[in-house]
């Protein structure tokens, strides 16, 4: 009994819980079988798609209206079709942590999610873009994620580094890295912060 209470245990960690079916099936198997399995059930991913990589975002959107591309109406609605989209990519993001396949990446997925938090509600491409990148190296490496993380447009823009110069460093994106992603506070120096910022504009 207690090994089955471990390995429902398991499958709410690991995963997003089990089926009366996989929990049988684990009933069949020790419990280093049933890690095992969850690994293995993970090794593929799938990216999600909801948008092609060419669908123009909010600022594109609004150039096409200024160059008389797009009527006012029509801006209005590519802009709700984007918002929609975002919606939609998370509702399929949703349904295949319930499908249960690929169960321990999409947990990882979803705590790094957390921990590397990026909002940008205008430009779906680079939400899509940075929700299978999280997806993708959920169960890799660390450094490997903070460098894809660092180097995605998503964060880039969420944390305005697209604004910083060499003449000019913004220090807000290598203060969250420092800060949020790694170190934590009272770890590093506010040399660190700018040596960082400095580094980042070549990014």
């Amino acid at each position: 009994m207690k090994e089955r209470v471990n390995k429902q245990h398991l499958f709410r960690r690991a995963g997003f819980g089990a089926t009366p079916a996989q929990l049988r099936e684990a009933d069949r198997q020790p419990l280093r079988k049933v890690v095992g399995q969850l690994f293995t059930d993970s090794q593929a991913f799938t990216p999600l798609s909801v948008v092609a990589d060419d669908q123009p975002d909010k600022k594109e959107l609004k150039n096409r209206f200024k160059e008389g591309q797009l009527t006012r109406e029509m801006l209005k609605d590519r802009i709700r079709e984007n918002r929609e989209a975002i919606r939609d990519l998370n509702v399929l993001w949703v349904e295949q942590m319930a499908s249960g396949r690929g169960a321990l990446r999409e947990k990882m997925a979803l705590f790094w999610h957390g921990h590397f938090a990026c909002r940008n509600q205008n430009n779906v491409r680079m939400v899509q873009q940075y929700t299978n990148l999280i997806r993708e190296q959920a169960l890799g490496n660390f450094g490997d994620l903070l460098m894809a993380v660092s180097k995605s447009p998503a964060m880039l823009q969420f944390l305005n580094n697209q604004q910083n110069r060499k003449n000019a460093p913004n220090e807000n994106f290598a203060r969250e890295v420092m800060e949020l992603f790694t170190l934590g506070r009272a770890n590093y120096s506010e040399h660190d912060i700018k040596e960082a910022a400095r580094a980042f504009t070549g990014w």
